[in-house]
């Protein structure tokens, strides 16, 4: 049912986008793009979905072992966010194999300091977005440009997704994960100080 759901959720992303969300960019899309002095709030939104595959490379990539490999599509999410990664967890089933991520990124990916310097780096754009932004200007560039709307759109998506990752690969409660990126890598940096304790 859930692999359903997350189905209809991708193909509708991808109607919405192409024949419902905004036609055309305006000024937004070339101002993020050269960095010509675009309002903080745009700037901030597209610099967290930057982050965004990072995350879920530590998420997903910690223990790659379903039925279907993780990191063609954390490699995507760099360049389609959510348009990638929904259907991993569509066509992923239970583990079936060994780890595939080498010991070498693996551990690069639970380093502690890693996860501390994302949550501080979306911590920081989150709040220069919100002081510095004008929710004016956003919300205008929301209904004009379709790059502008569909990138809100597909950080609600990851939202969701990461939520649903702590729930698979953790067995976590999601409420963790209503908090973006920060919500994620905090479980992430408290599960690996007790895996150490353990060890």
């Amino acid at each position: 049912m859930k692999r359903f759901i997350l189905l209809i959720i991708w193909l509708g992303f991808i109607l919405y986008s192409v024949f419902l969300a905004p036609e055309g960019n305006g000024p937004y899309l070339s101002e993020l793009l050269t960095m010509n002095h675009p309002d903080p709030s745009l700037l901030a939104m597209f610099s967290l979905l930057g982050v965004f595959p990072l995350v879920f490379a530590i998420l997903l990539l910690r223990d790659d072992s379903g039925s279907v490999p993780a990191w063609p599509f954390v490699v995507g999410s760099f360049l389609l966010g959510a348009f990638s990664l929904l259907p991993y967890f569509i066509l992923n089933k239970n583990k079936e194999r060994s780890n595939r991520t080498p010991n070498k990124v693996r551990r690069f990916l639970q380093l502690r300091g890693l996860s501390i310097v994302l949550i501080g780096l979306a911590f920081g754009l989150m709040v220069y977005g919100l002081l510095a932004g004008d929710t004016t200007i956003y919300q205008k560039a929301f209904l004009e440009s379709n790059f502008v709307h569909v990138m809100t759109i597909d950080f609600l998506v990851l939202t969701g997704l990461s939520i649903v990752a702590l729930r698979d690969r953790d067995g976590v409660a999601g409420w963790t994960g209503l908090l973006p990126i920060i919500g994620p890598l905090s479980l992430v940096i408290t599960k690996n100080g007790k895996e150490r304790k353990h060890a």
